[in-house]
């Protein structure tokens, strides 16, 4: 009889060392090393998927905010390395349609589960759709695509954010004078919503006058070249609106042409770029939207739904975090560490 209880203890015993070893397999989510300066919006659920699954997360390459939403993916991907899923970060060179279109077809061929994507502009909506009828996850950030069967949308609410700029813009203009608008692409949905965005507050506005709308692909030497050549034409400028990337070329135009602090500059994300413009007053307002959470935060709910049926909110909206140069070192100390 002892020699049987002691059996059945060392099996107990086997039994929950096995146990404690599968729970050593993955990192809670409880333990997660979170990068500096970083919140987790969402934490992975604490277990691993019965199959081998597939997350691609796709996003533009052209400028720092895709940067900082690569590391985003990239933790995303290290996260869940140890959950069984594969997450493949995809990047596509430009705005254009076709190349996305491309993209995305290639990973729902290739038998992805899930598909997070920058939503660029409803063009894209026939082969998201496409992807959807295949029982694919679609998780859009940046640029929502409502009209197709997406899961789930990140981001911020670029009308918004664009108006936040227009009043900074009204203010600092009290007086009237000239202003430009340096805006990404005309094609991408969030670049016109924030362009469009900025011109609802500022368009009515007596004394106020748009000198000109330029695009610079998010690029920030054609966003100094742009700048060097308004100021050229129209030594009177008072602000400047940079809906997008490349704010960092705008701000070192301003600089060399002797006029930081002289002319408002809006502009958005709050990256190791623009940090050191914005705390000199080069820059006058910064509209963050958290990059970092729209690379990892749609990644990890495609996981959670993947494997434990876990929904999120349809429509995720980051609040917009302001940062000026009196308060951008107390909201963004990794960046000047």
């Amino acid at each position: 009889m002892k020699k049987k209880m002691v059996a059945v203890l060392m099996a107990a015993l086997v039994a929950v060392s096995g146990t404690s070893a599968m729970a050593a397999d993955f990192t809670p989510a409880a333990d997660l090393e979170v990068p500096a300066g970083k919140t987790l919006r969402t934490l992975p659920v604490d277990q691993e998927a019965e199959d081998p699954i597939k997350i691609a997360s796709i996003c533009v390459q052209n400028n720092p905010w895709g940067a900082a939403v690569m590391v985003g993916q990239n933790y995303a991907k290290d996260v869940l390395a140890d959950r069984n899923c594969t997450v493949d970060v995809i990047s596509v060179e430009n705005f254009e349609a076709m190349s996305w279109t491309s993209t995305i077809e290639n990973c729902v061929a290739s038998g992805y589960n899930a598909i997070c994507i920058f939503g660029v502009s409803d063009e894209l909506d026939p082969v998201v759709q496409s992807a959807t009828d295949a029982g694919i996850l679609v998780y859009c950030f940046n640029g929502d695509l409502p009209d197709t069967e997406r899961t789930a949308w990140f981001g911020m609410d670029d009308y918004a954010a664009g108006q936040v700029a227009g009043e900074a813009i009204k203010e600092a203009l009290a007086d009237g004078g000239k202003y430009a608008i340096i805006t990404g692409d005309f094609s991408v949905t969030g670049h016109e919503k924030r362009r469009t965005g900025a011109r609802s507050v500022l368009d009515d506005v007596e004394g106020i006058e748009l000198i000109g709308e330029y695009e610079n692909n998010d690029d920030a030497q054609e966003a100094y070249t742009h700048t060097t050549n308004i100021l050229t034409a129209n030594p009177d400028l008072k602000a400047l609106y940079v809906t997008a990337g490349g704010p960092s070329g705008a701000a070192q135009a301003l600089e060399d042409a002797g006029k930081a602090g002289e002319v408002t500059l809006v502009c958005h994300d709050v990256l190791d770029a623009v940090a050191d413009y914005i705390a000199n007053g080069t820059i006058s307002m910064a509209i963050d939207q958290d990059p970092f959470n729209q690379g990892y935060e749609p990644v990890v709910c495609a996981f959670n739904k993947l494997v434990a049926d876990q929904d999120c909110d349809e429509i995720n909206a980051y609040d917009a975090v302001i940062a000026t140069p009196d308060t951008v070192k107390d909201l963004f100390p990794e960046l000047f560490e």
